[in-house]
């Protein structure tokens, strides 16, 4: 490493550590959006973008396609611009929602869906284990015992 960039790795962590101090001094800002945030998201966004919606219309009758054949569309209020609008202003609502009034940078689903909870199934057995730590099952256990007695292990006999 040069020396120019040790010591622009030390100017940097030193305006690291000050921006931390500068944040740790700074009171807490709320979450919550202020007037004219709310004003230009639920109104001058949806507007600017029905605004835009008859613009394109106008540019459309001003240069109409020469393949449509017919007469160009007037421009309609309703279709131009109310629409337009309304799609953004649904958009803004949606991830208002989703964000909990813009408070956090993630946001969160619409429908909560319910949690799967596994169920633990305990099976409960006998486990027979030979000198040497291996399992036996309980019919090789039960021949050898038999074998050991000398019989086939009722008291008749």
């Amino acid at each position: 490493m040069s020396t120019s960039a040790k010591s622009k790795s030390e100017a940097f962590t030193a305006l690291s550590k000050e921006e931390q101090q500068h944040r740790l001094k700074a009171p807490p800002r709320s979450k919550q959006m202020t007037l004219a945030s709310r004003f230009a998201l639920f109104f001058v966004f949806p507007t600017f973008v029905g605004g835009c919606g008859l613009l394109f219309s106008y540019i459309q009758i001003l240069f109409p396609d020469d393949d449509a054949g017919g007469t160009p569309k007037k421009i309609n209020f309703d279709r131009d611009f109310i629409y337009p609008f309304l799609m953004a202003l649904a958009l803004v609502v949606v991830v208002a929602i989703q964000t909990g009034g813009f408070s956090s940078y993630k946001a969160a689903p619409l429908v909560s869906w319910p949690k799967v909870v596994k169920k633990v199934t305990v099976v409960r057995k006998k486990v027979y284990v030979d000198d040497d730590g291996n399992e036996i099952d309980e019919a090789t256990v039960l021949k050898e015992l038999e074998k050991r007695k000398g019989g086939t292990g009722c008291k008749d006999d």
